[in-house]
């Protein structure tokens, strides 16, 4: 797939072992009575889940907004978007298979940085899937209320939406895998069906076109917009530890979910394109209902209803999913109190951390409903420590692989990273005092060492 240079490691494990790092930065192997998590992830199951972490309520939005922004090279700006991500992945898809930890981007750190490393990516990646979840399911939560005519419940709903994924999730990573995979492949037949509808549609009745490949660099305003489409794959990373082959399979299941996403990505774009008229009033708020409408007329509603539910219950299930692995991932690194590493011997769940991280979700959504706090607040929060786990994530690559291509493929990966934290402005301060307060955690940390050692 990639060059050997891009792929090599100096150390490998046996297939099914799992990698955890101490807070010295060194390897070894994690198990604890009690704690350790299920190697229940294969490739189909693992593409399943990962798919459904990528693939967000995003996209019911992000191709009508891409197309009034720039028109008929709105297309381009998804293929842009795409080779932009690409690097990044080249380096989750190395990091996850050699660290596979159910921390992710905070093993990943560990990793390269020792304890000070561990203890700042894992305060950024909880501050960020606290918000994360949360937008998830408000966003849910509206769509459901809507769907029954009850729009100001939205946030009540997401609260009811947050206990049945709490609970399955409880269940246990085989049924909750079992499960998200299902609604997956029914979730890619439904897009599927949206990218074909130009095939379905007379050709008469095609109200758009496709700019020449020469106008590529007109689509370049809306490769910011577009990019967070294919945001996620930090909380893919969280479930490397749960492979039963990871240095073999997760590779393969990053690059096996980023071509279908890009496949998805750019027939959505050229059906929006080519189908709904330029004019459309739902082309900014519900591109994807008016491509459906002149596909399928009267039945598009009930497809529609069918597609929001099914990327909205695979999108909450994979961020709560990454969020329960990464609080379980901070208390065994003995950052949250130990109770948090506790595994259901009979589901393989880590139930306390999926409980935590439900309650989380839940306090930001019922901020939301007391309107203390904004969506939009709520997602800026979000996004800014995102992308600053990217960032962890290819300082930690740049630290652990040295060779010359590698160090350019970390300048490549992170020259975008930096252009996108420069456009936040006073968001920044969220994630400047959770560093601060990471910073003196791991002071705490260090003074207590000698005590108590």
């Amino acid at each position: 797939m990639m060059g050997s240079a891009f792929w090599s490691a100096p150390r490998s494990l046996p297939p099914g072992e799992v990698m955890a790092v101490t807070n010295e930065g060194q390897t070894t192997e994690a198990q604890h009575p009690g704690s350790e998590l299920h190697k229940t992830l294969t490739v189909p199951r693992g593409i399943g889940v990962a798919t459904g972490m990528i693939i967000g309520s995003g996209l019911l939005v992000l191709p009508g907004l891409a197309y009034v922004q720039v028109g008929s090279s709105a297309v381009y700006a998804w293929l842009s978007a795409a080779v932009v991500v690409l690097p990044l992945l080249v380096i989750f898809a190395q990091l996850g298979s050699r660290y596979p930890t159910a921390g992710g981007v905070q093993g990943f750190a560990q990793a390269a940085f020792g304890a000070r490393g561990s203890t700042c990516a894992a305060v950024i990646l909880i501050g960020a899937c606290a918000f994360g979840g949360a937008v998830m399911a408000i966003s849910g939560g509206n769509y459901v209320a809507a769907l029954f005519g009850a729009s100001g419940a939205g946030g009540w709903v997401a609260l009811g939406y947050l206990v049945v994924i709490g609970l399955l999730q409880a269940a246990g990573s085989r049924l909750a895998g079992g499960i998200q995979s299902a609604v997956t492949i029914g979730l890619l037949l439904l897009l599927g069906l949206v990218a074909f509808a130009p095939v379905m549609v007379d050709a008469g009745s095609l109200q758009g076109a496709v700019a020449a490949p020469s106008a590529w660099l007109s689509a370049m305003p809306a490769v910011g917009l577009v990019f967070f489409a294919y945001t996620g794959w930090e909380l893919v990373a969280s479930t490397a530890e749960e492979y039963r082959n990871p240095k073999r399979d997760f590779p393969l299941v990053i690059g096996i979910t980023f071509a279908i996403v890009v496949a998805l990505y750019i027939g959505i774009s050229l059906a929006v394109q080519l189908v709904v008229a330029p004019g459309d009033p739902l082309l900014g708020e519900a591109p994807v209902v008016a491509v459906l409408q002149e596909a399928l007329g009267d039945a598009s509603g009930r497809v529609a209803a069918a597609l929001g539910a099914a990327i909205i219950f695979a999108t909450l299930m994979g961020g709560t999913w990454a969020t329960s692995r990464i609080v379980y991932a901070t208390a065994r690194d003995r950052l949250l109190p130990a109770v948090l590493t506790h595994v259901d011997a009979r589901s393989g769940a880590p139930r306390p951390a999926v409980l935590l991280s439900v309650l989380m979700f839940g306090a930001v959504v019922l901020a939301h409903s007391l309107k203390l706090i904004s969506l939009t607040l709520v997602v800026e929060l979000s996004t800014v420590n995102f992308v600053i786990g990217y960032a962890i994530s290819v300082l930690s690559y740049a630290k652990l692989y040295r060779r010359p291509a590698q160090r350019l493929l970390a300048v490549i990966a992170g020259l975008p990273v930096l252009a996108m934290l420069a456009g936040f402005g006073w968001v920044l301060l969220y994630p400047t005092a959770l560093l601060a307060f990471a910073a003196l955690v791991h002071h705490t940390r260090q003074r207590r060492r000698p005590a108590t050692g």
